[in-house]
């Protein structure tokens, strides 16, 4: 299961965008076969045309529920799983590979060892926090947290669509969803109650993530903490 949130998680853009795509390819079928139906002159005409119709809209229902399921485990169901599990990274077994290279060679090729190519490390822009738009309060940067966390700050922005609450690694950029919601918040509550004690301790990234209603995302606010194991 955590392989299966682990993809959702990682790949949640481009699914968003290989469906927002394919959503658009059957808008426009639906749209021509509307489109056909109205100029069908022959009954035999105009059912093939309703069969290609309802083709379309079959897709189209079809994409929209793989939206919603992809929404529902990067949102919700992935904040239920311990975030290690999510945030794990491959490890090397330097036994094994130790024994690789004593191994002798029967030629004088040379063993080349490699290791995997790391995520990108989280970048962080000040500018993306804006006081009284999207900003947040609590906690404050290089604070370091354990146990239950409240989450306070703003979310007051023109076109307001909806926000998520995100953390990484610092070193990591691979974004776990803790929380979203769809109402505008001044000065209040983001996150009633966030188990930090579900992460690993370390450096870490928070990110206010804030859409707008023709689905753009805005420049996250984002600030560095650190979490420690709790007592």
């Amino acid at each position: 299961m955590a392989e299966v949130l682990r993809f959702f998680v990682q790949y949640e853009a481009v699914l968003y965008f290989v469906l927002g795509l394919g959503g658009i390819v059957y808008i426009y079928r639906f749209w021509l076969a509307w489109q056909e139906i109205s100029a069908a002159i022959f009954d035999l005409e105009r059912e093939a045309s309703r069969g290609r119709l309802n083709q379309a809209a079959l897709s189209l229902f079809v994409l929209l529920v793989l939206a919603v399921v992809v929404f529902i485990m990067t949102t919700f169901v992935a904040t239920t799983v311990p975030a290690q599990q999510l945030l794990a990274t491959p490890t090397l077994d330097f036994e094994q590979m130790a024994a690789q290279v004593n191994t002798p060679l029967a030629t004088s090729d040379q063993v080349v060892l490699t290791t995997p190519t790391p995520l990108p490390t989280v970048s962080i822009d000040p500018e993306g926090c804006v006081p009284e738009q999207i900003f947040i309060s609590e906690p404050e940067a290089g604070d370091s947290l354990s146990g239950a966390v409240q989450v306070s700050g703003t979310v007051d922005v023109p076109n307001f669509g909806f926000y998520k609450f995100e953390v990484a690694r610092a070193e990591e950029e691979l974004w776990l969803t803790i929380q979203a919601g769809r109402g505008v918040v001044r000065e209040g509550v983001l996150v009633e109650s966030w188990d930090t004690s579900r992460l690993p301790a370390g450096d870490y990234v928070l990110q206010l993530v804030v859409t707008d209603s023709s689905g753009a995302d805005l420049p996250p606010c984002r600030i560095p903490v650190q979490i420690q194991v709790g007592p």
